[in-house]
């Protein structure tokens, strides 16, 4: 897919079903408890009846798609790990030792891995001892698939541009081809997580770049940052900036001269999400970055995202209320902000994001199977 053919997939993004979603809240409120008193549990329930555009919706598989990419601004050097640890992680990741994996099997979900980018050839997993396999493999076809963009990862922000708009476009391409794949084979909630050093810096730049923010508000510790090797890290934002004077009405561009592959390929499966109307859950801030930027293309496709977690990482919380997911009650002025899930995770790799799942479970089963006033009165004749 060319530019022009990204954006016009993400023009057809429509907005959620209104009257499925008013009618999901009218059966809450007749199920056999105080008014609300499941809180977030039933907006959630009201919001999917309104994504699936059914009160009867169901949520068969769910699958974490994890983008894998060095990023160049890792030769600024305030990164804790060498920059080897990227095609690491994808290696335990492949074997299902890793955090992303590792969780989102625990709890019944698919895990692709995709790499973009990673510099240095991986074994699958099978440097690994079968041994130390034995008790943590949980899910034999998790494997790496190779759809290369950069082999040696992005350019360094600090010096230009990460990639050129092709390459960005092609990333977007990819998100969207992988998630249209796995929902044609009967995935019907995403997430997505990513690998990759410099991640959280790149991240940073996007989300200065699309709000006006500096670097020294958006830039946290990411993989281990702290101390002068933290103000290094805030240094290399704010001159990837200086030197790139991202256009924040040109999210494309924005990606191309600051992002990374990462975060583009998240974008367009976000994109892809709403196009194919099903929920996608957010993780922490790499993909949070990432959503704004599918956002500030398509509004429509914010309908369709579900905040899992609040993210420990600095900029996340910015990132959020710049998403502005909250969901309205119609019965209150206020508005009842998530994520609901609140444990001082910043891992990425979709972590968070999974722990979302069986929340969305529950969440349907009260909206289809709770007893109501009128199961009671049917049941127990005269109790009123």
């Amino acid at each position: 897919m060319n530019e022009q053919e990204i954006l016009d997939y993400a023009a057809k993004i429509r907005p959620r079903h209104r009257e499925a979603e008013a009618q999901a809240r009218e059966i809450l409120e007749n199920k056999v408890k105080p008014l609300g008193s499941l809180g977030v549990l039933e907006d959630l329930a009201a919001v999917m009846a309104g994504i699936f555009e059914k009160l009867d919706y169901r949520i068969e598989k769910k699958a974490d798609v994890i983008f894998c990419a060095d990023n160049g601004v890792f030769d600024e050097g305030f990164n804790k790990y060498p920059q080897q640890i990227s095609r690491l992680v994808a290696e335990i990741m492949a074997v299902g030792k890793g955090g992303g994996s590792l969780l989102a099997t625990a709890l019944g979900a698919q895990v692709k891995i995709i790499n973009l980018g990673l510099k240095g050839d991986y074994k699958q997993g099978r440097c690994i001892p079968e041994g130390d396999l034995a008790a943590g493999r949980q899910q034999e076809s998790i494997r790496v698939v190779d759809r290369i963009i950069c082999p040696r990862g992005t350019g360094n922000i600090t010096q230009g541009p990460a990639l050129t708009r092709e390459q960005v476009c092609l990333a977007m391409a990819i998100g969207i081809e992988e998630a249209e794949g796995l929902i044609g084979e009967g995935i019907s909630v995403l997430s997505a997580g990513e690998i990759g050093l410099g991640n959280t810096a790149t991240s940073a730049a996007i989300l200065a770049a699309l709000t006006g923010a500096t670097a020294q508000e958006v830039t946290g510790m990411g993989s281990g940052s702290l101390g002068q090797a933290l103000d290094r890290k805030v240094a290399s934002v704010a001159k990837a900036l200086a030197v790139n004077q991202p256009d924040p009405q040109d999210v494309i561009g924005v990606l191309s001269k600051v992002g990374g592959l990462d975060i583009a390929a998240m974008t367009g499966l976000y994109l892809a999400c709403g196009r194919r109307r099903i929920p996608v859950v957010l993780d922490g801030f790499i993909s949070l970055a990432a959503a704004l930027c599918a956002v500030r293309l398509q509004p429509a496709v914010k309908e369709f995202m579900i905040l899992s977690h609040h993210s420990a990482e600095k900029g996340a919380g910015l990132a959020a209320r710049t998403l502005g997911l909250n969901i309205s009650r119609p019965d209150q002025e206020a508005e009842l902000a998530l994520p609901p899930l609140h444990m001082d995770m910043r891992l990425g790799e979709g972590t968070g994001a999974v722990l979302m799942f069986p929340l969305l479970d529950c969440a349907r089963q009260v909206l289809n199977y709770m007893a109501s006033f009128d199961d009671l009165d049917r049941w127990f004749p005269g109790w009123r």
